[in-house]
C-alpha cells in the first residue's frame, strides 16, 4: 500500500510590503509592543519622528512639482470673454456712443433676413468696403440693398468690421430664430393632423413628402435630383409644367411668410375674415414692413421646400437633400425680378394677390421696405407743407382735378431699371351736380369704412386672386407694384 501523501495547507502569501516612507512608518509602528523596554520605546519615537518629518517634506516637494506641471500644461487665464454680440467694443475711438448704431444694425440685420434675402452672398466674409470693387451684379444690388436698410448713423461707417459684424449677426441671428420657429411651434399651424405626424424624422419627411418638393427620380441615364420650378409646393395648381399664372400662389407660402411676420400661428387664419392681428412685438410692427417683396415670396419659397424636406438642419447646401438653397433663393428672386423689370402682368398681379391677402389695410403712402430715410423725408415734408401759409383767397379758375398732373410719381423708376406700368386715368373731382350725382364707390371686401370725404377710386377691377381674376392692372396702387421691389 503506497504511503499516504500528507497535503500540506496553503500558506496566505505575505501582502506586499509598503514602499517609500508610509512603509517606514508602517514598519516603527508595528515595532511599538508592550514587550519593549522604555529605552527601546523612546528610540523608537524618536525614529519614527525622523521619518514623519521626511515624508511631510517629500509630500510637500511632490505638491509642488504637481502645482508646476499645471501651470505648464493649461494657458494663463485669458480675460474674460465678452458677449456674443458685443460689437461696439471694436468700434473707432472717435464713433461716441457706438452701442446704439450696433444694435439698429444688427435690427437692419433681421429685417434683411425676413423681407429681402435668406442669405447673403458670400455672408460671412460680407465687407462694406467692397461697396465699389467689380463684383457680380446680384452681390452689388444685395450691398445696396443692405445700405439702404442701414440707419442713418451707420451709413457713414459702414466700411467698418464692427458695422458689418453686427449686421450679420442680425441675419444669422434672424435665420437661426425662424428655423426653429417654422420645424417647432409653427408647425402644428401649417400644416394638418395627418401631415404633422410625418415630420418625426428626417427618412420620415423624405418618403411622404419628396415629389412635394420637386423630387425627380433617377433613370438609366440621369441620377435623382430636386427640380428648381417643378416642385408642386410652389403653385397653388400644379399640372405638370412650369405656369407663371400658378407660380408662388400657393397659400402655403404666405402663410409661412405670415407665421414669421406675426408669430408661430400668423398664418392659421390668413384666408378667413379675422386674419391673426398683428401686434407690437411682432417682427412685422418690428421693421414697419407693410408690402410684399420679390424678397419676400422668394424667401418663402425656400423655407417651403426646406420645411418639407429630408434636411435636418438650414445649411447653404442641404446636408441630406444636397439641395443649394443659396442658389435657389437667387433663381427665384431673380425670375421675379426680371418679370417686373419686364412689365410681366403675371408678376405685377402676384405682388397685388400678396398684398391683397397680407397687407389688406395698409397704406399706399410708405414703401414696403420701411427704410428709416424714407420715413424720415416724409415727415419733414408734411411738416413743411404744413408750415405753408394760408391764402387769404383762392382763384375760381383753379382746377382740383388738374393739381397732380405732372406729380413725380407718374414717372417713377426704381433706380433706374425700370418703369411704371401705364396707370389707369385719373378721375378728376369736381363738384357734383344736382343733375349728374356722384356714385357710391364699391367698397373694398377687406377694408374698414372708408372715412368721410375720402374720394372714389379711380377704377373698379377685380382683384388679384378672386374669381375671375382681371388681366388689367389692379387698381390700389398700380403703379408702386410696377416698379422692381427688391
Amino acid at each position: 500500500m503506497p504511503p499516504r501523501r500528507i497535503l500540506s495547507e496553503p500558506t496566505t502569501p505575505d501582502p506586499p510590503r509598503t514602499q517609500g516612507p508610509l512603509g517606514d512608518i508602517l514598519n516603527l509602528v508595528q515595532q511599538l509592543t508592550p514587550s519593549k523596554s522604555d529605552r527601546q520605546g523612546r528610540a523608537l519615537h524618536e525614529q519614527l519622528g525622523v521619518v514623519v518629518s521626511e515624508a511631510e517634506d517629500e509630500y510637500a516637494a511632490k505638491e509642488s512639482e504637481i502645482a508646476d506641471l499645471s501651470n505648464q500644461l493649461v494657458p494663463a487665464k485669458s480675460q474674460r470673454r465678452r458677449k456674443r454680440f458685443n460689437r461696439a467694443d471694436d468700434a473707432d475711438e472717435s464713433v461716441e456712443a457706438p452701442g446704439a448704431p450696433e444694435e439698429r444694425v444688427r435690427k437692419a440685420g433681421r429685417h434683411m433676413q425676413v423681407n429681402e434675402a435668406v442669405w447673403l452672398e458670400a455672408e460671412a466674409a460680407f465687407d462694406f468696403a467692397t461697396e465699389f470693387d467689380s463684383k457680380a451684379n446680384r452681390i452689388q444690388a444685395q450691398i445696396h440693398d443692405v445700405v439702404r436698410l442701414l440707419p442713418k448713423v451707420a451709413v457713414p461707417l459702414r466700411t467698418q468690421e464692427w458695422i458689418a459684424s453686427a449686421f450679420a449677426d442680425g441675419t444669422g441671428g434672424q435665420r437661426s430664430a425662424t428655423v426653429t420657429r417654422l420645424r417647432h411651434p409653427s408647425l402644428i399651424h401649417l400644416c394638418d393632423k395627418d401631415e404633422y405626424k410625418h415630420f418625426s424624422s428626417s427618412s420620415s419627411r423624405f418618403q411622404h413628402f419628396k415629389e412635394r418638393i420637386g423630387y425627380i427620380a433617377a433613370t438609366e441615364t440621369e441620377g435623382a435630383y430636386y427640380s428648381t420650378f417643378l416642385a408642386p409646393i410652389l403653385y397653388d395648381e400644379f399640372h405638370g409644367d412650369i405656369d407663371v399664372q400658378h407660380l408662388f400662389r400657393n397659400p402655403f407660402l404666405l402663410q409661412i411668410h405670415a407665421s414669421i411676420l406675426r408669430g408661430p400661428d400668423g398664418g392659421q387664419d390668413l384666408f378667413t375674415d379675422h386674419p391673426h392681428p398683428v401686434q407690437g412685438g411682432h417682427v412685422q410692427k418690428l421693421h414697419r414692413i407693410k408690402r410684399t417683396t420679390t424678397g419676400a415670396i422668394a424667401n418663402s419659397a425656400v423655407w417651403a421646400i426646406w420645411l418639407y424636406s429630408a434636411d435636418t438642419k438650414f445649411l447653404d447646401r442641404g446636408p441630406e437633400t444636397h439641395i443649394n438653397y443659396v442658389k435657389r433663393y437667387f433663381d427665384y428672386a431673380e425670375q421675379l425680378r426680371k418679370a417686373l423689370a419686364r412689365k410681366k402682368a403675371w408678376a405685377i398681379d402676384l405682388l397685388q394677390y400678396w398684398d391683397d391677402v397680407l397687407f389688406p389695410d395698409a397704406d399706399d403712402d410708405i414703401d414696403a421696405r420701411g427704410g428709416e430715410g424714407q420715413i424720415a423725408e416724409r415727415e419733414s415734408a408734411m411738416e413743411a407743407f404744413d408750415n405753408v401759409p394760408s391764402r387769404q383767397s383762392t382763384p375760381a379758375s383753379l382746377d382740383v382735378g388738374n393739381e397732380n398732373q405732372g406729380d413725380d410719381d407718374d414717372n417713377d423708376v426704381n433706380n433706374g431699371q425700370a418703369e411704371s406700368t401705364p396707370t389707369i386715368p385719373r378721375v378728376r373731382q369736381r363738384e357734383p351736380t344736382p343733375t349728374a350725382p356722384t356714385p357710391e364707390p364699391p367698397r373694398n371686401r377687406r377694408r374698414t369704412e372708408e372715412p368721410a370725404g375720402s374720394p372714389p377710386p379711380a377704377a373698379s377691377t377685380s382683384r388679384a386672386g378672386d374669381s375671375g381674376r382681371s388681366s388689367q392692372v389692379p387698381p390700389r396702387g398700380s403703379k408702386r407694384r410696377a416698379t422692381l421691389r427688391r
